[in-house]
């Protein structure tokens, strides 16, 4: 650790284009302004993340929200504390085009979603379905599975539809192996699909640590908001070298145009309750859970205060 910075460890639930702000904000200083050594990585398997927190080796988790709003008052109490990704960055995939895609259109099918890393995709894509008027208990839904497995399925003639990342989808499209119905970036509207999120202990430390996270990270999508995915093109080369750089570029560029990282790194209210309602929906919770206990508001207006920002 660099001699006079704290240390400031993420376990995270994986390596993602849409976490460009923290990899902007340790790439251009801002943590080491701050003085955070920020570090991170991936632990197999992914649950590893509760375990880094719970036992103080890592500071933070960066994932769904869906898992501390799971745990709360049944197992553990976790605080979200800053959001890094607002879009659900995935698309479905189908074998037959369907013009003019509705959610109805789902009705009867099956719809291949991952469950082998998260149960966010799946809860998700119910509950935008069931906004958008399709009947979710006529849509067959196969999830015990990773996106892996489910890709391989997929393409040897397994089910109707599959979810996957939006740019592995237009990718497959490309190829001839199906047809994007619809990107969830765009049409699955605001969700803190991806937050950091700690321990009561660590929120509660006396050097503002996970506030001054938050205000590098909001430094960062700043920075990010007014410049472009040619501008990230370091960062995109060295962590997605199998993705062809113009490709990645081009994510970017697309995420920043659909919402993906809005003015402030925040965790809006009205974002929340949507996601919970989808939660109630896919009875994984019991009702929509108060604001204030499962975010701590804290280091977002540390931050907010030190930049000025409302």
């Amino acid at each position: 650790m660099s001699e006079g910075l704290d240390r400031f460890h993420i376990s995270a639930t994986g390596l993602s284009i849409n976490y460009m702000p923290e990899y902007l904000a340790v790439e251009l200083g801002y943590f080491e302004q701050l003085g955070l050594k920020v570090t991170s990585y991936v632990p197999k398997p992914w649950t590893t993340v509760l375990t880094d927190i719970n036992t103080n080796q890592a500071e933070a988790v960066v994932g769904g929200i869906w898992c501390p709003l799971i745990y709360k008052r049944r197992v553990k109490s976790y605080f979200a504390f800053a959001k890094v990704a607002s879009r659900c960055p995935m698309s479905l995939l189908a074998h037959e085009p369907i013009e003019n895609f509705k959610w109805t259109d789902l009705e009867g099918k099956k719809v291949l979603t991952s469950g082998g890393n998260g149960a966010s995709p799946g809860l998700f894509l119910a509950g935008v379905a069931h906004e958008g008027g399709a009947d979710v208990s006529k849509i067959h839904f196969v999830h015990d599975f990773t996106i892996a497995m489910l890709q391989e399925l997929f393409e040897g003639g397994f089910g109707d539809v599959i979810m996957m990342k939006s740019d592995l989808a237009a990718q497959l499209e490309a190829q001839g192996k199906g047809y994007v119905l619809t990107d969830l970036t765009i049409h699955g509207g605001p969700v803190p699909w991806s937050v950091y999120y700690t321990t009561p202990e660590t929120l509660n430390r006396e050097d503002n640590l996970c506030g001054r996270f938050t205000q590098g990270l909001q430094m960062a999508q700043t920075w990010l908001r007014e410049h472009d995915g040619y501008d990230c093109r370091e960062i995109l080369a060295r962590n997605w070298p199998k993705v062809s750089l113009d490709k990645a570029i081009a994510i970017v560029d697309e995420y920043k145009k659909q919402g993906m990282w809005p003015e402030t790194v925040k965790i809006q209210q009205e974002e929340l309750d949507r996601w919970q309602r989808f939660l109630v929906m896919g009875n994984v919770i019991d009702e929509v859970i108060p604001y204030d206990e499962i975010v701590d508001s804290r280091p977002y207006e540390y931050a907010a205060g030190k930049l000025g920002l409302k």
